[in-house]
């Protein structure tokens, strides 16, 4: 048996020890010993920065329109080196222009789910038969190509759903330049 088997079946066997002694019942059959272990780790991202793989997206954002109600209205344009510029209109919890900066591990998380979810396959528009809606529009400029998305009234896939808001959380999540505590 080679070594690397051998370190392998120890690594599972003290794997499988301690989820017994802490982990619930779907982790514990998470581990069990019929799940691949080679197969898993083949497919799995790497960890770290060096780990990623360029997605080619340099750019994207979003902007989101008011709406009868109190829709926040408000647009965010986000680097691909973390950087981002965001205006707060109607209803924006943060309104007026404002700078920062995303966290690489969040940026790259998104930006392979992005590209993980096809999004220049979508349609260019989504839309409902409904009144009194805001509309998301996003854009992505991939490999110098720029493709914007109009999806009213959430009615796009739910992979179009789900890159808004984390799109949205990153935001939640930023450190914006105007929050920094300056020194005397």
């Amino acid at each position: 048996m080679t070594m690397k088997k051998t370190i392998s079946i120890y690594g599972v066997l003290s794997l499988l020890f301690i989820c017994n002694a802490f982990c619930g019942e779907i982790a514990s059959q998470f581990h069990s010993p019929t799940n691949d272990w080679e197969r898993i780790s083949r497919t799995s991202r790497g960890f770290g920065p060096h780990a990623w793989e360029d997605t080619g997206i340099t750019e994207f954002g979003m902007e989101r329109t008011v709406c009868y109600g109190t829709c926040p209205a408000y647009t965010v344009i986000i680097k691909n080196d973390g950087t981002f510029r965001y205006k707060g209109e109607q209803n924006a919890k943060r309104p007026g222009e404002h700078t920062g900066k995303i966290s690489e591990w969040k940026l790259r998380e998104l930006l392979e789910f992005i590209k993980d979810a096809d999004y220049f396959a979508l349609e260019d528009q989504y839309r409902n038969n409904v009144t009194d809606r805001p509309t998301v529009f996003t854009y992505i400029v991939l490999n110098g190509k720029k493709k914007i998305i109009s999806n009213y009234a959430n009615s796009g896939p739910t992979k179009l759903w789900a890159i808004e808001q984390l799109i949205d959380k990153l935001l939640l999540d930023a450190e914006w330049d105007n929050d920094k505590q300056t020194t005397p």
